[in-house]
């Protein structure tokens, strides 16, 4: 392996693509599927029992609590929205899935010019689709409750203004108690979990933009530039500015969102 080999990252809207060599993180867990695919040598997984996860390729479920060690390797990571049309084509069991030799080795190819070109989001973005159609081989139907799907639409066309329990409550006809529990249930993570993840997503379209660290924060949300960093670190499990044009990193690139509806 080239040690001078550097990666690069593409967010686009709730999607994230990213080629870098060594990732560790802290005990994390998050609303987000993750795609994990090492390029060189296993890379380990530490679950909420302290079960160790040795491989190469993995898909995460959502809120899956765990510890990604993969230092010395270079890694892929795709990350998408679980309510999304591309992960209703992904084949997913329980809580993670781990991926076949044939697969990963097709994804490692397929992900090679995040670590070898300058690439745009154009090229990038069919880098994301050509890895996510190798795991889009069946179709699984996900249903999901049309109350909480009212209240994601409410909460997206709402944030980053304050909105209550109380109104999605109302607005979806059910209690507050059968509210919460209903979310959940749907959504894999805690209301409140989900309006963090949102926020961050705005301050990440905000940096697109053009603001800076400090402003976005406050513009998505958040108290201050400190609160951002950590719901960030406890959400990713590594601070915020890892993924800001680190030295590690050749290219930082806030593209375009998918078409695709929400």
């Amino acid at each position: 392996m080239d040690g001078k080999r550097k990666g690069s990252l593409f967010y686009f809207g709730e999607r994230i693509l990213l080629g870098t060599l060594g990732l560790v993180t802290e005990p994390h867990s998050h609303y987000a599927v993750s795609i994990l695919v090492s390029k060189q040598t296993p890379f380990l997984l530490t679950t909420k029992e302290n079960e160790t996860i040795q491989t190469e390729g993995i898909i995460i479920s959502p809120n899956f609590f765990h510890r990604l060690e993969a230092s010395d390797t270079e890694i892929v990571v795709i990350q998408l929205d679980p309510k999304s049309d591309e992960f209703k084509k992904i084949e997913m069991k329980d809580s993670y899935t781990l991926l076949s030799p044939n697969t990963i080795e097709t994804i490692q190819i397929l992900s090679e010019p995040l670590f070898t070109e300058d690439l745009n989001c154009e090229k990038a973005r069919l880098v994301y689709e050509q890895i996510l159609e190798v795991l889009g081989s069946k179709k699984q139907n996900r249903e999901w409750d049309p109350r909480i799907d009212l209240a994601i639409g409410r909460i997206k066309n709402t944030l980053p203004s304050p909105i209550s329990l109380a109104v999605l409550s109302n607005e979806t006809g059910i209690s507050k108690d059968r509210f919460m529990h209903l979310f959940k249930e749907n959504m894999g993570i805690p209301l409140r979990q989900y309006l963090l993840w949102q926020r961050l997503h705005i301050a990440a379209r905000l940096l697109q933009g053009g603001e800076n660290l400090t402003t976005a924060s406050h513009a998505a949300g958040f108290s201050d530039q400190a609160h951002l960093s950590r719901t960030f670190k406890k959400m990713f499990g590594v601070k915020p500015s890892l993924f800001l044009g680190g030295s590690h990193l050749t290219k930082v690139c806030f593209c375009d969102s998918n078409p695709e509806p929400n």
